[in-house]
């Protein structure tokens, strides 16, 4: 006797069981059966996460050296290098960038956690889609149930909780979601890294090529102070103009520290995105040319739609908030629990009755008791969802996350959008600066200088103009180099925005 019902031998469960009965384990059974193909469907979903993680990191680690190229507008392997007639490639320049950013995508940290992060959202499908634990229980009986089988004083059971089937294929498409945003994550962290390592290296040619200027302008300037030393020789000018020329030369040189002091700093900055020490040297890059891309606003646009990777990775976040919603609502779903218990049967002796006055024989009774047959069980619940306020709070709850998804879409949509306007522009810019110093105002101002520094020779000019031209002469040289670098430093950001290399969005 358990709990007031009596428990029956297994041999009598079929035979004795009310047909209502029959049909209800029936249908436990076919629960059961839908749950497990539920988990099964949960390891389909989880085999396709880790594929999508692995496909996608091994297509990324062979395509390397494929990406260094065409982020350095080198060509690829075998292809003869083309640029436009009257430009003059760089090649060193060109394949020292390539080479720093096939170093940068095998070792930089960042982009191996990001890695490490996609890798453990896909070992959070299985977690998800399988079933909870089964239950193991015991109930030991201080006074035990007396029955005509024995003794019942120990009763073990086992239980497994079968969840609605949906609610494990949401919660592992949740999860892969959020594995392909973590992908498209890792992929924002790469386009980051090699967009970084182009800036520090195109700061470092400015400065490289600043430092090469301002050394020759002390040779330059050296040479001018030996013309004014004459000049005061010969009592044509006052002392003041050579003391004037070594003011220049002192500032030069104060120039020339503060210029190696950030050349360091940002070779040291490669070197953190290269994961090496910061001392390692970084060569000087060579000249650069002039960067010739006909770009259209339009375009870039649309292929950004398609390609930045922050745009994709909000987009799984929507897509993972809508299963969410549906996970949420089917919280009205009760969660079903079945289980099986056996229960063990202490004998003990036989129930001798007294003999009968009329015969002197005792009546005949059953030695069931004698073996003491254990007894089992089926048993079956569910949960109640009945505190409706907290499923219409949790539905609540994921509708108001997928709208802010939905939002921050728009907002990233926004901000892609202008950083892909703006980077253009400072491109059309740098370039248009570029040109005009490179054809136009620096053979002025060189010549210009030229003139004054005859003129003064001759007697006719002051020193402070021949400093002055001097002064123009230099910062336009400087300001050219520094337009090339900038104009690079720009593509980088536009690169960064689109989520392509220019050549791969089909730009030249």
């Amino acid at each position: 006797m358990v709990g007031g019902l009596k428990t029956l031998p297994c041999e009598r469960v079929v035979c004795m069981v009310d047909p209502t009965i029959r049909i209800d384990r029936d249908r436990l059974l076919v629960l059961a059966a839908v749950s497990l193909f539920a988990a099964v469907q949960g390891c389909s979903l989880y085999l396709d996460g880790q594929q999508e993680v692995a496909t996608y990191i091994q297509q990324r680690t062979a395509a390397r050296a494929s990406d260094g190229a065409v982020y350095a507008r080198l060509p690829a392997s075998g292809q003869e290098p083309t640029t436009p007639e009257g430009e003059v490639p760089e090649p060193r320049t060109l394949e020292a960038m390539r080479d720093f950013i096939v170093v940068a995508l095998e070792n930089n940290p960042d982009i191996k956690a990001a890695e490490e992060t996609a890798r453990s959202k896909a070992e959070r499908i299985v977690q998800v889609t399988a079933l909870p634990d089964p239950m193991v229980s015991t109930k030991t009986l201080p006074e035990p149930v007396r029955t005509a089988e024995g003794d019942n004083f120990f009763i073990l059971g086992i239980s497994e909780r079968f969840p609605v089937p949906e609610k494990l294929d949401r919660a592992g498409r949740i999860a892969l979601e959020e594995t392909r945003a973590a992908l498209q994550r890792l992929q924002e962290v790469r386009l980051r890294v090699i967009a970084e390592v182009k800036r520090a290296y195109f700061q470092v040619y400015v400065l490289d090529k600043s430092i090469d200027i301002t050394q020759e302008n002390q040779r330059l300037l050296r040479g001018l102070i030996d013309v004014a030393r004459a000049q005061v020789t010969a009592g044509r000018r006052p002392q003041d103009d050579v003391l004037r020329a070594q003011v220049e030369l002192s500032n030069l040189e104060a120039e020339l520290i503060s210029l190696r002091q950030r050349r360091v700093t940002f070779a040291a900055r490669l070197n953190e995105l290269l994961d090496r020490s910061p001392t390692t040297v970084v060569p000087p890059p060579d000249g650069l040319d002039i960067r010739q891309a006909d770009l259209r606003l339009d375009q870039l646009l649309a292929t950004a739609a398609d390609a930045n990777p922050a745009l994709q990775r909000v987009g799984h976040q929507i897509e993972r908030d809508k299963h969410a919603v549906e996970l949420a609502r089917l919280a009205y779903w009760p969660d079903f629990t079945l289980g099986f218990e056996w229960m063990y049967m202490e004998p003990r002796d036989a129930f001798l009755p007294p003999p009968n006055p009329m015969t002197g024989q005792r009546p005949v009774v059953s030695t069931m008791s004698e073996d003491g047959t254990d007894n089992w069980a089926i048993t079956f619940g569910f949960n109640l969802p009945i505190w409706f306020d907290k499923i219409k709070g949790g539905i609540n709850e994921a509708k108001h996350r997928l709208l802010a998804s939905r939002q921050e879409y728009a907002a990233t949509q926004n901000r892609v959008e202008f950083q892909i306007t703006d980077a253009l522009e400072r491109v059309r810019a740098q370039r248009k600066l570029a040109a005009l110093f490179d054809s136009t105002i620096i053979p002025q101002a060189q010549q210009t200088y030229q003139v004054s520094q005859a003129s003064y020779i001759a007697g006719s000019s002051d020193f402070l103009y021949v400093i002055d031209n001097w002064r123009k002469w230099l910062a336009f040289t400087i300001q050219y180099h520094r337009s090339l670098g900038e104009l690079e430093r720009s593509v980088a950001d536009l690169e960064e925005a689109i989520g392509l290399s220019l050549p791969e969005a089909g730009e030249p």
